[in-house]
Parts: structure tokens; sequence; C-alpha cells
């Protein structure tokens, strides 16, 4: 899914200015340019955050390719679950006073649902696991938002508002959905972009998900259009919180991913297949009760096995794929899993997130801390030398999208032709101009600066570099 480990230069500048920045005299800056080159040195670390049983856990282990975070229903991640690289599974609960860590077991391929300690006494789980992703990338499955436990409440708020914790330690989150945006999801994100520093540059790194998509219509052949037009109209409502929305249907990626698919259950959905036409099968599946109960050639429990696997839509998926001919093998039948779940899109999307932007994220996150403390410091040297990473070109896209976000909301709102100019810069980019035509239009853009607020004044900036960067004739920026 991620990129092989590849050199990110952006994020060794800024290793580098941290280690300077390290060295300053005033123990703020210091402690920062400390911090930031600890963070430098570590994996992307993304969280994966939602409302409780909105499928994070479903979805972390589809994006390991394991069953390994407990998924059974209601709250079974009750704190904190940080995962990372290791050469075999392991995990530790990690208490909040610094005492030893507690081991945990495992209940074969997944983590007990028995902590060992109280939810307010424990910090996180600490998790080691032999996974290729988490070479690259640290996976933080969080407690559920609007818990109805109010231990785990507490443990989410804590975590939301320690900046030494999970907020703190995330790069980029994926928020999981089930309906329309609620105001306390709103306001996590929030949270997580004002604990990351993020709120100028970081803030585009957080992409929703859709996890239940088969659950937004009753109409199996409308799954995809009902979700991919929610997902559509979610991105376009809250473009100043997430990047994107995409839909994905997280059990079937779930089972599909992990291989959880055996030889009997693709017998037995062989044998429904051949047993009910397709008008059979579509009474059958309008609930899972129904599919149990509808006489036919597989047991109850078989076809319990089967809806816990691939709910009703992959098990009508899949009826429709054998009666077209599929081979009635696991491995034929979760490639069709895996194709109707809408993992491989998301798959992609986090390729460009967390592969391609990786270097830029990581930098960008960095440069923030030590803008602020510099700030505070009067070190005009470091202030400098940041500002200089943050106006290369690699950081631009991040500076479009945080302007996306402020037009978005009407925050900002530059007169009529510049504000149509700004929204081109940000869908399809400015056309490619002559150093005339370009500085003239960046003069343009600083005159209205020196009239606009704060925000503006941002917005305006981010215009002259796009124009700077439009520039054909003399190599691009200046």
């Amino acid at each position: 899914m991620i990129p092989q480990q590849q050199a990110w230069p952006l994020a060794e500048a800024v290793l580098e200015l941290a280690v300077r920045a390290a060295a300053a005299p005033d123990r703020a800056l210091a402690a920062a340019g400390n911090r930031t080159a600890e963070r430098l040195r570590r994996p992307l670390c993304v969280a994966v955050v939602g409302r409780v049983s909105s499928g994070k856990s479903t979805l972390l282990n589809a994006l390991l390719g394991r069953a390994v975070s407990p998924t059974a229903g209601g709250e079974c991640t009750k704190v904190l679950y940080a995962f990372r690289h290791g050469m075999w599974d392991y995990a530790v609960a990690e208490p909040r006073d610094g005492s030893g860590d507690v081991p945990m077991d495992f209940e074969g391929t997944r983590l007990s649902t028995t902590i060992p300690l109280p939810a307010d006494r424990l910090r996180r789980v600490n998790v080691t696991l032999p996974a290729s992703l988490l070479q690259r990338v640290t996976l933080l499955d969080t407690p559920g938002l609007a818990s109805t436990s109010v231990e785990t409440s507490a443990v989410t708020a804590r975590m939301l508002e320690d900046t030494s914790d999970a907020a703190a330690d995330a790069d980029a989150l994926l928020f999981c959905l089930n309906s329309t945006l609620k105001d306390d999801e709103a306001a996590a994100v929030r949270t997580f972009r004002a604990a990351r520093g993020g709120a100028r540059l970081t803030g585009g790194t957080a992409v929703g998900l859709l996890t239940k998509a088969d659950q937004r219509t009753p109409d199996r052949k409308t799954v995809w259009k009902e979700a991919a037009e929610s997902a559509r109209k979610m991105s376009a409502a809250h473009a100043e919180l997430f990047s994107e929305v995409l839909p994905v249907i997280g059990l079937l990626a779930e089972t599909a991913a992990s291989g959880a698919l055996r030889e009997h259950h693709a017998r037995a959905l062989a044998a429904l297949a051949k047993e009910w036409n397709p008008d059979r099968s579509e009474i059958a599946l309008a609930s899972p009760e129904l599919f149990r109960e509808l006489p036919g050639p597989v047991s109850r429990e078989e076809r319990g096995e089967l809806v816990a696997l691939l709910g009703t839509f992959g098990i009508g998926e899949l009826l429709e794929a054998l009666r077209s001919g599929v081979p009635a093998h696991a491995a034929a039948l979760t490639e069709v899993a895996r194709a109707a779940s809408g993992l491989d899109a998301v798959t992609a999307r986090l390729e460009v997130v967390l592969g391609n932007r990786a270097d830029v994220l990581k930098a960008a996150s960095a440069l923030e801390d030590l803008l602020d403390r510099a700030v505070d410091a009067g070190d005009r040297t470091i202030y400098g030398q940041a500002q200089q990473l943050l106006d290369r070109a690699e950081m631009f896209p991040l500076r479009l999208q945080e302007m996306a976000r402020q037009l978005a909301r009407g925050r900002v709102r530059p007169p009529a032709g510049m504000a149509e100019e700004a929204w081109l810069a940000v869908t399809v980019g400015l056309p490619r101009s002559t150093s005339a035509k370009a500085a003239q239009r960046a003069g343009a853009w600083r005159e209205w600066s020196a009239l606009a607020d704060t925000s503006g004044r941002n917005v305006a900036r981010v215009m002259v570099r796009a124009w700077q960067l439009a520039t054909h004739d003399d190599g691009g920026a200046r």
C-alpha cells in the first residue's frame, strides 16, 4: 500500500535545522529542536479516529492485512492502541504513572479485549507486529468518540486534550464516519489540527472515510452510487476539515485483506448460488436474520459465519460473481470481495497522503513548532531558515490546501476576479505565464494584502508564490 522506503530530502533539511535549534541558548527553542529532531527520526504517525462502532478497528485491520485489533460490537477499543513495527507479535499496557509495562495476551490473532488495568490508569497499549506497513507508518487506534461508557469518554477526552499523547503524535488523521458529520466529530478534527500545531499547514492531512458504505441504502445495486454521492457532498461541505472523503466497506475490506475467507466458505456460497436464483437471493439478503432462516442447503451456523465475514452486501456480490463464472475458490472470491469493498481506492489515496507526501507532512508539522518557538525566542536566524524551508516548492500543495479551507469557510473574501483566480490555483493550477504577467498578478495580490487582515495576508502570500511558480520563462520560483 505504502511505497517502499525512500529518501525524504525536505525532512532531512528540517532535521538539520532542528539540530541547530537544539543548540540555541533559549531553553524553549532548544527543547523544540530536540523534540522536532526526535519526531523526524520516527515513522509517520497516523491516527484512526471516529465514533464508537464506526468501524475504526475494522479499517485498521484491513490496512494492516490481518485481524489483530478487537472489533466486537460496542466499546472494544477502550484505550489508545499504538501499532509499530517489530519482529514478532507483542503487546504491553503502558500505565500513565510511568510504572512498569504490563504484558497483554492475544486471543488467537487478535488482541484481548480485556485490559490489565483500569482505562483511566492507562496511557496506551503498545503493540508491535511484523507488518510491512508499520515499517513506514505508526498507526494509532483511538477510543471511540461519544462513548456510552463514562470511563472511555474520559480517556478520549484526555487523548485529544493532551498534546503529548495521541493527537500530538499524529501527522495525519483517518476519520471514520457512518453518517453526516456531527458537531463533536468536527470538533475532534479541529482539536487534532490544533494539537499538531498545524492550523496553518497540516490540517489537510485529515481524510474522512465512510466506513460502512453498504449500510447507506437497502438497495444493494445502488450502494456504491449512493455512497460515492454522499462522500462527494461531504468532501465539498467540509473542505476546511478533510482533504477528501472516501467510501469503503470496512468489514468486506478486513475480510479480503486478512485472507479470512476459507474454502468451506467458498463451498457454502457456491451451494447457495446454485440453489437460489437471483430473486430468491435478494429476498434472503433483505436482512441478516432472513438470510440465516430462509430454507437452503447451508446450515444456519455457516450462514452466520458468512454474515460476520461479508455482511449481506458482500454475500450478494459474491453470489452474483459465482453465477457469472468466478471459480468457487477462496482466493478468487477474496479478489472479488476486495474489489467490492472499495479498499483499493482508499489505499491509492493513502499512497498520496502518506507516501508521496510523507516528506512534506513530516517537515511541515515540524517547522510549525520551530517557527513558533523561534518567534518567542527572538531567534531571527532559526526563524529565517525555517521560513525559507516553508517557501520551498515541495511545501506549496499544503499551503494551497489551507488557502482552499480559508476560502471555503468564507474567512477570506478577495475581490471579484481575484477570488476566482485563487480557486483556479486550488483546483487546476494557474496557467503558465511570462515573468511580466506573473509579476503583475503578484503585485496585485501584494496591494490587496496591505488592506487585508492576517488571514487575507496569508492567502495573498500563497497567491504571490503561486504566480512565481507559474512563471515559465525564467525557471519558475525565484
